[in-house]
């Protein structure tokens, strides 16, 4: 009995030595300050279903950004649902439209991964409330 409580003692540190390990490694994205982000969503406000995101990225002396590539991603606020995911198109320079398919009511967070033609990468995050069926 005593060689299994070890045992369980010794598994738990590795696990918590693992675990620490991984979030040691995890960086946060940058966010640059030298880009302004903006979005729409149709219809608004966003509801269960189809929804369209369009991103205006423009440098801080207003120019648009082109060329960038905009992934989507919606996660729901609480544990245990996976996440939707939509690509967006430059519909002009600047410019990203995209879909998302938001498949049930309740909280959502949506992230805007973006890397820009330079290469520089960043995530945008923006908090939808209380999505209802249309």
């Amino acid at each position: 009995m005593v060689r299994t409580r070890r045992f369980g003692f010794y598994i738990c540190v590795l696990l918590v030595l693992a675990n620490s390990q991984t979030v040691s490694c995890s960086k946060p994205s940058d966010v640059p300050n030298n880009v302004a982000f903006t979005y729409e969503s149709d219809p608004k406000p966003a509801r269960i279903g189809v929804n369209t995101f369009t991103v205006t990225l423009k440098s801080t002396g207003g120019e648009r950004l082109g060329g960038a590539q905009v992934s989507l991603e919606g996660d729901m606020s609480h544990a245990g649902m996976s996440p939707v995911f939509g690509e967006t198109r430059e519909i002009v320079p600047g410019r990203y439209q995209g879909t998302l398919n938001f498949n049930m009511r309740g909280d959502w967070t949506v992230l805007f991964h973006i890397k820009l033609a330079n290469g520089e990468t960043f995530d945008r995050q923006v908090e939808l409330r209380n999505i209802q069926a249309i």
